[in-house]
């Protein structure tokens, strides 16, 4: 077997394997070269699907080398673009589950280019120019050990899959040498699906059917070779695809050498049984608005990639860049206005990737936190409506993180961060903690969250522990059978804040001094009584898969305990906000006063494709405290009136009072793209 043959079978195979160990999908790859069958490097090569579902688009390496991996069985068209020859057509690559089909391509010259040679079965011919076979060099390069085009494009994806857990693959400009012949540390197949001959072929002795005056023989199809897996990228050795907070996308429309994009679309009709005149919706950032038709989020923008650089920027309009910001009370401490300045940003953060045991990233700006396992993007989850654990814990951090595998099944990432989701630092203190995150098996992951340090009430100075813990378990796959998955989790959170006491602005009553778990009137400030102020919750979901992932049903739920309301979501009561406060909801952050609450969802998804989910569920949540908005609504007469969270007075003199009530019960139409 020649050198370049090897290299391209080995790329394919890996490409096949890398995000898909149960190979239910194909692989493209092969050598684009010029009419001197030269090398061609960063021709930007373009796979369309025939049926129009699918476009897949990638660049090739210095040694002309391309793959598109984990690729939707069907007839693709493939188009290299180049300076000097323009467009080059390949009108029709056939791609067959669990195979790999190579399809070099040839810029075309004078002369007539010969047919596409692929390992799967052929697609009808088509004229030229086509993709031809490579003819490599005795001294043609070998594959460097992180390929640009290649590693950049399957790299950017498996990171968008696994949400920042698999770190980005660095591109290398190198020579490279005789020994570097394999990605990473893949351990290529012992035969190239390329060069294994036919059952039938004949041995170096036998004259050939031609020679002998036969008539020629049909060429019997290779056999599918076994895809190597992928122990050398993280989590990369199986599909994850089935979890909670992880995209369900296999293909991706926008990867490219430099950038990947990526674009997000919630739109959602919530139908509250109360009807509230206000159309208010609270207790909840997903969603804001009920008996209309709401933009809860249009996200876009994607991951940067070069050499060992990271970056990652994505925006986001609608509902939750209200909702989201106006729960952190850190912008009141200081000037410049945070919550306006970060409110359209969902993620931004700028890295650097070294080649440490499996991986070491070195993160700063904001990102995802996973705290409460749902994802903050709905397209992502089982349900819409996040049980309260999720809800009434942190989306994101802003602040600094390492991402170190020292295995390709385990994280461990540590945070240094301004605070408890929150823009800015409150007081003298940073947030500290950390995710250990273990997939032992395909079928099983195991997160440990950790937060402690951090000092995030406003005004007073309380030091909060929280620890958030979850378990994924799949339990059933069977693709020949109408429900073919079966998969559940469970999350337990428990924390505390302790402090207070003390007089933090001048000429002000001392804030409560709280504990853990015990009240008592004793303590290091006389006259002050300690009260218990923590945080304990769970929740539990089941959800099953039909009719190849078309269909899918969810039903789950939970409850929380949370004296003080510390981490209670307060309800916008004339504009209030957590800076603000309400005197018509003194649950929240009042130490002494207790706040328990619980809630189940069902849910029943349509996903005609990959990229898009139509889902319908029902809510009923409830609390121990009238909480919920009800028939009359949680704004005055009129609109807002005053300072954000005051008191409103009726024309008569007497108080407004909001209707607010103990429970509620709600559908939920909800319209989710991710491309």
């Amino acid at each position: 077997m020649n050198k370049r043959t090897f290299l391209i079978s080995a790329v394919l195979l890996f490409s096949a394997a890398a995000l898909n160990a149960q190979t239910t999908f194909g692989t493209i790859a092969g050598v684009v070269r010029d009419p001197g069958k030269a090398p061609l490097g960063g021709a930007m090569i373009t796979a369309t699907k025939l049926d129009g579902n699918s476009i897949r688009t990638t660049f090739s390496g210095s040694d002309g080398i391309y793959s598109f991996s984990d690729v939707v069985p069907g007839i693709y068209k493939l188009v290299a673009q180049t300076e000097k020859s323009g467009d080059i057509t390949v009108a029709s690559v056939e791609v067959v589950t669990g195979r790999a089909t190579r399809a070099d391509i040839l810029a075309p010259s004078l002369a007539p280019a010969p047919a596409v040679i692929s390992s799967a079965t052929p697609a009808p011919p088509v004229p030229a120019p086509v993709a031809v076979p490579a003819a490599p060099a005795a001294d043609a390069p070998t594959v460097a050990s992180n390929t640009s085009a290649t590693n950049a494009a399957n790299a950017s994806f498996i990171r968008r899959l696994e949400r920042d857990i698999v770190p980005q693959r660095s591109a290398s400009t190198k020579e490279p040498t005789d020994n570097e012949v394999t990605t990473a540390s893949l351990t290529p197949p012992p035969a190239s699906a390329f060069d294994r001959p036919s059952a039938d072929a004949p041995g170096p002795d036998t004259p050939s059917p031609q020679a002998a005056g036969a008539p020629p023989a049909a060429a019997a199809p290779a056999a599918p070779a076994a895809a190597p897996v992928d122990l050398a990228t993280p989590f990369a050795f199986a599909d994850f695809t089935w979890m909670m907070a992880v995209p369900r996308n296999h293909d991706s429309v926008f990867d490219g050498k430099y950038f990947s994009g990526e674009f997000r679309w919630d739109t959602n009709y919530i139908y509250d049984l109360w009807h509230p005149i206000d159309h208010t919706l609270d207790g909840t950032t997903e969603g804001t608005r009920t008996g209309e038709v709401v933009l809860q989020a249009l996200n876009f923008g994607g991951d940067f990639h070069w050499d060992h650089m990271q970056g990652r920027v994505l925006m986001q309009i609608g509902g939750d860049a209200t909702a989201v910001p106006r729960n952190d009370a850190s912008p009141n401490v200081g000037q410049w206005d945070l919550a306006n300045a970060y409110r359209y940003i969902s993620e931004g953060y700028a890295g650097y990737h070294m080649d440490v045991q499996h991986g070491l990233n070195i993160q700063a700006g904001i990102f995802m936190s996973f705290i409460g396992l749902f994802s903050y993007y709905s397209f992502d989850n089982w349900t819409y409506q996040p049980s309260y654990v999720s809800s009434n814990t942190p989306w994101f951090f802003n602040g600094a993180r390492a991402q170190w595998f020292p295995t390709n099944k385990l994280k461990i990432e540590p945070w240094v961060i301004n605070g408890w989701q929150s823009y800015g630092k409150f007081n003298g203190k940073p947030g500290i903690g950390g995710q250990i995150l273990w997939r032992p098996t395909g079928n099983l992951d195991f997160v440990w969250n950790t937060y402690a340090l951090g000092q995030d009430t406003l005004n007073t100075h309380r030091t909060r522990l929280h620890e958030d813990d979850s378990f994924e378990w799949k339990e059933y796959e069977n693709p020949n059978k109408l429900m073919h998955r079966a998969a559940m989790t469970f999350t337990a959170d428990i924390g505390c804040e302790t402090g207070g006491g003390q007089v933090v602005v001048a000429g002000t009553t001392p804030a409560p001094q709280v504990a853990c778990f015990t009240n008592h009137t004793t303590g290091k400030y006389a006259g002050n009584p300690v009260y218990a102020q923590n945080f304990i919750g769970a929740m539990a979901y089941q959800r099953f898969w039909f009719d190849k992932d078309k269909y899918a049903f969810t039903f789950g739920g939970g409850w929380i305990s949370n004296p003080g309301g510390y981490l209670v979501l307060l309800p916008p009561v004339n504009g209030a906000t957590a800076i603000s406060g309400s005197p018509y909801f003194t649950k929240f952050g009042n130490p002494g006063q207790n706040f328990a609450a619980y809630d189940f969802q069902a849910s029943v998804d349509w996903m005609p494709s990959q990229f898009v989910t139509w889902q319908a569920g029902f809510t009923q949540r409830g609390a121990n405290v009238p909480y919920f908005t009800g028939p009359g609504g949680i704004t005055p007469p009129g609109g807002n009136q005053g300072a954000p969270g005051s008191l409103v007075y009726n024309s008569d003199g007497s108080l407004w009072q909001p209707d607010l009530r103990k429970s509620e019960r709600r559908f939920i139409f909800a319209l989710m793209v991710h491309l």
